[in-house]
């Protein structure tokens, strides 16, 4: 049954209050990727610091989450779901010169699931605009608040009779343009892309899509002056007409495209591909990292693959590009860097972490944030030109706090165990997220994987990075280019 967004009650408050005046565009990181990009003009950002130096603030965040923080002026927003069954879903407002949560809202969840490492945990990023702040939940729950903590709208994807299901749970997270929210629905169930209004929370338009699962997230983008939502999922990539739903055009034959999302400079589009587990291709998934070209002709759009990978991989991390150079990253923590118009490899280098964040390119540096807390700053450029690799927390603590989170998660699974396989040797109801079944094998592996501190995503804005774990927000002030220190 496919969900009519058109049929949702309204349930919109009124508009509250003025709203806050629009931050100079450096004082803003507005959404998953910032504005899809993950690119900023944002100056002064710091370039060093240790557990001990150039951390301005820390604090901790209520429940549990995996979406990055988003930023508008001097407030910071971030979700989190809390409960055993992830019953309780969380927003909450912080003061970006403070470090304190100002405040937080809480929602009962209309699907509850399990709570834990294997499973997606407030992974979509919300978005923020001048009027509010919208976040959509893997619960199925899209909501909006006003800046200082209005209730405006809010609608549930489970009480129209679609309960998302997905390996590990819906990651995907909206993108915005100046009036909607665009959501991208694919899971093992029926597929669309919708844009909700952010003022009634109505919908404007609904695409379907053919049924697939993906952890992707769209990408609003302005190309030769028209309005287009890009996505890349799960062996093909389509653009849409941001302001109608219309398809313009669609790319297929791509594997292994279902976790990164699509990186868009101009008429450029840059994929991501890793390998695909259900149907290994890997020479596939490596041509699969690509460079479209969105052309127009006579009112036509298409898709003009203008190179072809032959060695890069993507998993976790989308591409980014910075100056002549695109990067990429593999499940191994592999950094490619790419020439930009050929696709050619410049340099190949492991980094010190494993990175399941999306670098951010600034200023002719990249800033990528390894998922045990060391964050690696290259100078962009054909060589490798190491700025610093700095730590949030040392060596040691972190060991400690992985052991203590490994039992913690072993006695959390030992009241609530997998569920035993079927007469096949699959699981009755399939994977953990009502997807395909995952090996034994791998199933430990990402079991291992998450737990521990984890960092998720990161925002910059001028002078600022913020940086998201599970369970805490770090904000980093650190030495500069001109070797001033930030604040402690």
């Amino acid at each position: 049954m496919h969900l009519i967004l058109s049929l949702l009650p309204g349930l919109a408050a009124s508009w509250a209050g003025p709203a806050p005046a629009a931050p100079a565009s450096h004082a803003v990181w507005a959404g998953f990727r910032g504005d899809g990009s993950s690119s900023t003009l944002a100056a002064d950002l710091p370039l060093r610091w240790s557990p001990d130096r150039g951390i301005a603030w820390k604090v901790g965040i209520p429940g549990y989450g995996q979406s990055s923080p988003v930023i508008w002026g001097e407030s910071a927003f971030v979700t989190s779901v809390d409960g055993a069954g992830k019953e309780s879903l969380l927003i909450h407002r912080v003061d970006l010169a403070e470090g304190k949560v100002s405040w937080t809202k809480s929602m009962n969840a209309s699907m509850k699931g399990r709570n834990n490492p294997m499973m997606a945990r407030a992974a979509p990023t919300p978005v923020v605009d001048a009027d509010g702040i919208y976040a959509f939940f893997e619960s199925g729950d899209l909501v909006a608040f006003s800046h200082s903590g209005a209730d405006l709208w809010r609608h549930s994807l489970v009480e129209m009779g679609i309960e998302p299901k997905n390996n590990h749970g819906l990651g995907c997270s909206p993108a915005q343009t100046a009036d909607r929210i665009i959501l991208l629905i694919d899971h093992a169930g029926p597929c669309f892309l919708a844009a909700i209004d952010k003022r009634t929370g109505k919908m404007a338009w609904k695409a379907d899509r053919p049924q697939r699962s993906s952890w992707t997230s769209p990408v609003a983008a302005r190309v030769r002056d028209r309005e287009v939502v890009l996505v890349s999922s799960a062996g093909a990539v389509d653009a849409y007409d941001a302001v109608t739903g219309s398809l313009l055009a669609s790319q297929e034959g791509l594997t292994g495209n279902s976790i990164p999302s699509p990186t868009v400079i101009g008429s450029s589009v840059f994929i991501g591909a890793g390998e695909n587990r259900m149907k290994p291709d890997l020479e596939a998934s490596r041509r699969s990292n690509c460079r479209l070209e969105l052309v127009e002709d006579s009112g036509k759009f298409s898709f003009r693959k203008t190179w072809e990978g032959t060695k890069a991989i993507s998993h976790h991390a989308s591409p980014v590009t910075c100056g002549n150079q695109v990067y990429l990253i593999d499940k191994n923590g592999i950094l490619f860097c790419l020439d930009r118009d050929t696709g050619k490899e410049v340099f190949s280098k492991r980094l010190p972490n494993h990175q399941w964040a999306t670098p951010i390119s600034a200023n002719g540096k990249l800033f990528l944030f390894g998922k045990d807390g060391v964050t690696t700053i290259l100078k962009a450029g054909p060589e490798w030109n190491l700025v610093a690799n700095n730590r949030l927390w040392s060596e040691q603590d972190f060991q400690k706090r992985k052991d203590a989170d490994v039992l913690k998660a072993k006695e959390e699974e030992a009241k609530n165990p997998p569920r035993s396989p079927g007469p096949t040797g699959r699981p009755g109801r399939g994977g953990p997220g009502g997807g395909p079944p995952l090996p034994p094998a791998e199933l430990e592996a990402t079991r291992a994987s998450a737990v521990g501190d984890v960092v998720y995503g990161a925002a910059a804005v001028s002078g600022r990075i913020l940086i998201r774990t599970g369970t805490d927000l770090y904000c980093v002030r650190g030495e500069m280019e001109n070797g001033k220190a930030g604040e402690k």
